[in-house]
């Protein structure tokens, strides 16, 4: 008699497929939900890091 093995691999395959698709809608929610509060900390630390290197440059500038 010949196993049919085939059918659990489909099914776990599938599995994992529905679940990586449940993750992503899951992050994508996440996503839009902080969308603001995410932009927000972003600019923070952007906008702190080029005045960090304005103040770096300017130290340099004066101590030279």
């Amino acid at each position: 008699m010949k196993m049919d093995t085939s059918r659990p691999k489909l099914d776990t395959q599938l599995l994992s497929d529905l679940l990586m698709i449940a993750m992503v809608m899951v992050l994508t929610i996440l996503f839009f939900e902080y969308y603001d509060t995410l932009e927000e900390e972003i600019t923070t630390a952007v906008l702190n890091s080029i005045h960090d290197i304005n103040n770096s440059i300017a130290e340099t500038r004066v101590g030279s």
